[in-house]
């Protein structure tokens, strides 16, 4: 309700001109359409109008709604007042908040003196996938009309993420079908995240569009990232490279932190087997331009071996996380948000005595810096500017044994873009620079320094209400792996009862690193210095959704192929020795995606199911197999009672399929298993008391196997692959404090 009222493929050095004026064109092309977009409202720009718009839902002020038109856009403050200047003359005003259906709106901006006041009642959504402006693609559309296939974990998600598990995001992640966050070893603190069956090492992770994590994210502590400060998570699955270049061929997670006009607390959780979790996230509202954020959490667990097999499936560890942000914007549409991170963490795991008769240290310590900003330019009512940079430092001592790897990890990213929107159309134009250096004290003979400067383009266009189409396309030129050109198209068909189908297909590459989930098990003192291609990557799929009655219904098809990808062999002149090679034969993934949520009052119902077929060349024997550690069949089924002033009540149940494992020292094909968890919270004014309950089924891995392996392995290894849990049942309790 609405009331207003006025007061890819390599190229030689000899073609780098050609791809540059090709890219050159629709840059130009970009420009002046701008031009001729923008010079009509600049002739209004100093009659701009003051626009107030204040929203509501129930009689309660709705802060951090999302109000914009065009490329002007803020965000409400706790009154739920946002203040826009825009030029006289119609205007289209778009109201989205998370949880509330989207409003949009016809005014009449009067030139200065003269203000409007518009008042908007937010009406709440059952589902919210269909709500929220996107930030993974650039021209920051809502999710119902990006042609990209765009998933959303939102805030429902994290708040229960929180009850259960508040140190770390791994469950958060895998809310969305699809994407596994699968181990890299035993005892570390590393994990991948797969999306559609592709190795984790595809996967670009952001935190709000920075990649504040690394460049590449390879062994990057997903158990060390606390969920409290994220508004949503945004997921894009697929070859990406066309819209974030050579480290993006399987998908991208993008992090969107809160606002600061949400609400303020702190977490203090306790596990039944001596885990430990302080957190605290706090936000301020300084005057209608400044706020700011803060993020502090100490984290702790001793170290433990609840099946006495001899190796710590409980890693002891402390580990402490700061992150402010700070935050300014204008009633113009300007605005800019800049955050500086510092993680560390000592982590001890490992084991003593038999079987391996010693004492074998898998110990990590790491100390992450990491700064970012992001700054956003109206240059004209339909033209915005914006500005990325980000810088990271990541220095780790990891200890295999009696070996220990010493090493400092850089990353630097910028990137600048141009958005022009006019009607149906967005236009994105932008370049981007990113760097990658790897300095190892212990192993130099691994120690590299990437750069990949690049160019870009997006076009989207909504030409009907039933048809939107996006294409993009990328130039990226990598001083080690050479130039490459990765496209991109989406096309985006709507059907009567918000049914919706999307087609998408792309290409793109992937610049080889030495960190793979195998090398990151076995540390890179028994690498051989490696000396590969790019890996190159295509894919296509179809994803159709929409609301049947009360049921909100996704499904999806896909296919990728990566040629040239990397595997590891034993170096065939010292057995002791591994090596990383590209594959002759290409990795190929197909699959299907199921989603289904059912609500009824405030019970929520949701089932997902996912198939994977993935197979690769085994370079030791010659034939094709399945690829390792990828579930054929998967299954999820939840539960929610939401009573938001009271309590909340949840069930989980996963189902894991049989996997084909890479170390086939007890078997060769893993047990399928199923977990439960359970979560109930309860509400008393503003503190929230919770008991959560993860793997009550008690699934170990070591009922079927031991974890350590009767011989060592290649490069050293004396533990098998990571397919079930190792933990057991986990209880844990705590509460949180809204202040």
């Amino acid at each position: 309700m609405v009331l207003i009222t006025t007061s890819t493929t390599t190229t030689e050095p000899g073609t780098v001109l050609r791809v540059i004026l090709c890219l050159m064109r629709p840059i130009a092309i970009v420009a002046i359409r701008a031009l001729a977009l923008v010079l009509p409202a600049g002739l209004n720009a100093q009659q701009a109008g003051i626009v107030t718009v204040t929203v509501r839902t129930e009689g309660r002020p709705v802060a951090g709604a999302t109000v914009s038109s065009d490329t002007m856009r803020t965000v409400t403050s706790r009154s739920g007042a946002a203040v826009l200047r825009l030029p006289p003359g119609g205007r289209l005003l778009r109201v989205v908040r998370l949880g509330f259906h989207p409003e949009t709106l016809r005014v009449v901006v009067k030139a200065a003196p003269d203000s409007t006041i518009v008042a908007v009642e937010l009406r709440q959504a059952p589902a919210e996938l269909a709500t929220v402006v996107i930030a993974s693609t650039r021209n920051e559309r809502r999710v119902a009309d990006e042609p990209t296939r765009v998933e959303i974990t939102d805030r429902e998600d994290v708040e229960e993420q929180l009850g259960g598990s508040p140190g770390v995001i791994a469950e958060l992640l895998t809310e969305s079908g699809g994407v596994r966050v699968q181990r890299t070893s035993p005892g570390s603190s590393g994990a991948t995240v797969r999306i559609r069956g592709m190795r984790g090492r595809y996967t670009k992770i952001l935190s709000d569009g920075l990649p504040l994590f690394g460049i590449t994210t390879e062994g990057l502590g997903t158990l060390q990232i606390p969920p409290i400060d994220l508004e949503r998570v945004e997921v894009i699955k697929g070859v990406a490279s066309a819209l974030y270049g050579p480290t993006a061929l399987g998908g991208v997670v993008n992090l969107v932190s809160e606002h600061p006009t949400s609400q303020p607390e702190f977490v203090l959780n306790q596990t039944m087997v001596s885990g430990s979790d302080a957190v605290l996230w706090h936000t301020k509202v300084l005057n209608p331009q400044w706020g700011y954020t803060l993020l502090a959490g100490a984290h702790a667990q001793e170290l433990r071996d609840n099946d006495n097999d001899g190796w710590y499936e409980y890693p002891q560890f402390k580990r402490y996380v700061v992150r402010p942000r700070l935050f300014w914007s204008d009633t113009s549409g300007n605005s800019w948000f800049g955050t500086v991170g510092v993680t560390t963490e000592n982590r001890s795991a490992g084991t003593f005595g038999p079987p391996v008769n010693a004492f074998y240290r898998s110990d990590a310590d790491t100390r992450r810096v990491d700064a970012g900003s992001v700054g956003r330019r109206a240059v004209r009512p339909n033209m915005l500017l914006i500005v990325r940079g980000s810088t990271t430092h990541e220095s780790r001592t990891n200890s295999y044994g009696t070996v220990s790897e010493r090493d400092q990890r850089n990353a630097l990213f910028g990137e600048a873009t141009l958005t022009v929107s006019g009607g149906s159309q967005v236009l994105v134009a932008g370049a981007a620079v990113e760097r990658d250096a790897y300095s190892a004290q212990d192993v130099p003979v691994h120690n590299y320094a990437f750069m990949a400067p690049g160019v870009f383009v997006e076009h989207t266009w909504s030409p009907a209400a039933w048809f939107g189409i996006s294409s993009s396309a990328r130039a990226d030129f990598h001083n080690e792996y050479g130039t490459f050109f990765s496209p991109r198209i989406s096309l985006l068909f709507r059907a009567p009862n918000e049914w919706s189908a999307r087609l998408s297909a792309g290409s793109g590459v992937y610049a080889p690193t030495p960190f793979t989930e195998e090398t990151e098990a076995i540390g890179l003192s028994r690498l051989r210095p490696i000396a590969v291609s790019a890996e190159r990557s295509t894919g296509e799929s179809v994803d159709v959704g929409g609301n049947l009655g009360p049921f909100e219904l996704h499904g999806s098809v896909h296919n990728s192929e990566v040629r040239q990808p990397l595997a590891m062999i034993v170096d065939p002149a010292n057995a002791t020795f591994v090596k990383l090679v590209n594959a002759s034969q290409a990795t190929r993934t197909g699959g299907a995606e199921l989603y289904a949520r059912y609500r009824i009052g405030e019970m929520k119902l949701t089932g997902t199911y996912t198939y994977i077929d993935a197979t690769e060349l085994n370079v030791a024997s010659g034939a094709r197999r399945t690829v390792p550690m990828n579930p054929r069949h998967g299954a999820g089924f939840s539960a929610v009672y939401d009573e938001e002033r009271s309590y909340n009540v949840g069930l989980e149940v996963y189902y894991n399929g049989r996997q084909t494992l890479d170390d086939q020292t007890f078997r060769s094909v893993s047990e399928p298993y199923a977990t439960i968890d359970a979560l109930m919270q309860r509400r008393f004014g503003r503190l929230i008391a919770f008991v959560h309950g993860e793997n009550l089924a008690g699934v170990r891995q070591t009922d079927w196997d031991p974890v350590l392996r009767p011989t060592v392995g290649p490069g050293g290894r004396i533990t098998t692959d990571v397919w079930a849990p190792l933990e057991g049942a986990v209880v844990n309790f705590g509460i949180r404090f809204q202040y």
